[in-house]
């Protein structure tokens, strides 16, 4: 089903927006002890520009035209990244090429990429195939430097691909594939499941791609961000089957989607790993701030400014602290008590749990449950169990963000649907 023009979605009591104009974070459950901060996986929102429209975008309402990064400002922020600890950053957000408007000459993207070489941070970047030709044709140098790459599909249909990203780059797409492969780099495709793209139909055909391609499949489920986003949302059947399905044709090399992890029987599912091993740093502001968030996905708990504050108070932070608190006790979720899949699962997606409720009710609560709670719904049973990960897969990913990332198997050893 091809995808279809959004609807006027009837406006929420939940504003995606309010976070410009004033600070939109309440504290939850202050009494109680929070997890271990471990954080080793970040991702970093470049810039505030992109060519592209595409319907599920979930960085649109957090980007603001505003000042340009600077050497200086990027110095600061690798410096912080590497006296904490950081270990892999993944660019994306925008198109990570445009890290200072639209020309590309204007790019500090290579700069950027070899001061965290340079600081010994793996790289990793995500884009809808114009940055890695871009770096390709002017900028070689750079690519030895990446770690891997996750390149954007909407679908793996050329017309439905373009039309939901409002541009023909399907084979943008296909020849930054074809670069990483020539130079063996690592390679994922990264698609964002929707109501219309995960069916069996367009993940057999994705898995054909990333098997001419050799790579890895990443599937991200769409966050309600917007309100315009809700008629995309994936039903629980539509979730739980398509991943069932993918997880027959695939190797697993990541179950970062707690559901998943959870009914898979992982045995170290630490459930959701915002603000726990992860967090996002967002684009530079107008007032010249780069606040981060704890949750790529959740806008309200931005905080801080990087460029001028020292990351470590920030992870320290109130709105990280909210997360690490569920983590650490998700037998506070209203309807996880006394669950036998509490210590892997541990309440869920925290940004799909927060968002599903924002949306439906306006309130705006983190310890809320998973809205694909395995035990709510029949189609999770469909799950198989994984005895364990496919090992020695060095991806920026794994442990950032709640997602799954897996490896098709050989024709041959496809089991069975």
């Amino acid at each position: 089903m091809a995808p279809q023009i959004l609807p006027i979605v009837p406006a929420t009591r939940f504003d995606a927006f309010a976070h410009l104009h004033g600070h939109t974070f309440t504290p939850e459950h202050e009494d109680l002890e929070e997890c271990a901060i471990d954080i080793r996986n970040i991702g970093w929102t470049l810039g505030n520009d992109c060519p592209y429209h595409c319907h599920h975008c979930y960085s649109t309402s957090a980007r603001q035209d505003g000042r340009s990064l600077t050497p200086p400002l990027i110095d600061r922020i690798v410096a912080q990244l590497a006296l904490n600890g950081i270990e892999t950053v993944n660019l994306g957000g925008n198109e990570p090429l445009f890290t200072n408007g639209l020309r590309i000459q204007d790019s500090l993207l290579p700069y950027i990429v070899g001061r965290l070489h340079d600081a010994g941070i793996e790289v990793g970047l995500t884009t809808a195939g114009i940055t890695l030709v871009a770096l390709a044709k002017h900028y070689p140098d750079v690519l030895p430097l990446l770690n891997d790459v996750d390149v954007s599909l909407d679908s793996p249909f050329e017309d439905e691909h373009n039309a939901n990203r409002g541009a023909a780059i399907y084979r943008e797409a296909l020849k930054a594939l074809e670069i990483c492969r020539e130079h063996r780099i690592e390679r994922s495709i990264i698609m964002c499941a929707m109501d219309w793209n995960f069916d069996r139909a367009h993940l057999d055909a994705l898995i054909a791609v990333a098997r001419r391609y050799d790579a890895n499949i990443r599937i991200n489920p769409i966050k309600t961000v917007e309100a315009q986003h809700v008629p995309l949302k994936l039903t629980a059947q539509t979730y739980f089957e398509g991943f069932a399905h993918l997880m027959q044709a695939c190797e697993c090399i990541d179950l970062g989607e707690p559901p998943l992890a959870a009914t898979s029987r992982i045995p170290d599912a630490k459930g959701c790993p915002c603000g726990r091993t992860s967090f996002r740093i967002h684009s530079i502001k107008p007032d010249g701030t780069i606040p981060v968030s704890p949750c790529v996905y959740l806008h309200d708990y931005k905080v801080g400014d990087l460029g001028t504050e020292e990351l470590a108070d920030i992870v320290r932070s109130p709105e990280f602290r909210t997360f690490r608190r569920r983590n650490a006790r998700p037998d506070r979720i209203p309807g996880c008590s006394g669950c036998d899949l509490l210590a892997t699962c541990r309440g869920g997606c925290a940004a799909r749990s927060y968002l599903a409720r924002a949306h439906e009710s306006g309130e705006q609560a983190l310890f809320t449950r998973d809205p694909y709670c395995p035990k709510q719904h029949a189609s999770a049973s469909a799950i198989p169990h994984v005895p364990s990960l496919v090992d020695g897969v060095n991806l920026v990913h794994k442990d950032y963000l709640c997602t799954w990332i897996g490896r098709p198997r050989a024709a041959s050893a496809q089991e069975p649907a």
